[in-house]
């Protein structure tokens, strides 16, 4: 009975081994990074923003406020603590956003999305929009608003 023992791996096996190990571990934390990309929620200046899907049909809120004089930052702050808790608890709210146009400390835009309309509408009736929304038009100087159908 002959017995043979393994003998060593060449050099360029052994390196190929640890290449391949080294792109396997990179692949799956890239695979990883994917997987929670598409089934997070993203984290932006202090809210949380859901992410929808490009073909999911909704309806979107672009309220336009230019503020008094010297009140941006209250405006920053009314949003975080007033208005965004209010709305993120409403049935088919998608995602919110607060905009100020790069060149201005004026000029802001806040960007609602909901499922559907109806529950837009639903929002603008409740007890949370009555008591945030005075907050916001307190610090406006102009408010202008359009509303748009999501369709692609």
């Amino acid at each position: 009975m002959t017995v043979s023992l393994p003998t060593p791996l060449p050099s360029k096996i052994k390196k190929g081994v640890r290449n391949r190990r080294a792109w396997l571990e990179m692949l799956s934390f890239g695979v990883a990074g994917i997987f929670l990309a598409k089934n997070t929620s993203l984290k932006v200046v202090g809210q949380t923003v859901k992410k929808v899907a490009t073909s999911e049909k909704s309806v979107q809120l672009h309220i336009y406020i230019e503020v008094k004089p010297g009140k941006g930052p209250m405006l920053e702050e009314l949003y975080q603590s007033a208005y965004v808790p209010a709305v993120q608890i409403q049935d088919g709210f998608l995602w919110s956003r607060l905009l100020r146009h790069y060149n201005s400390t004026r000029l802001y835009e806040i960007d609602i999305s909901f499922k559907a309309e109806k529950q837009r509408a639903a929002w603008a009736q409740s007890k949370e929009h009555q008591n945030a929304w005075p907050k916001i038009e307190a610090v406006g100087e102009k408010i202008t608003w359009h509303g748009l159908d999501v369709l692609a």
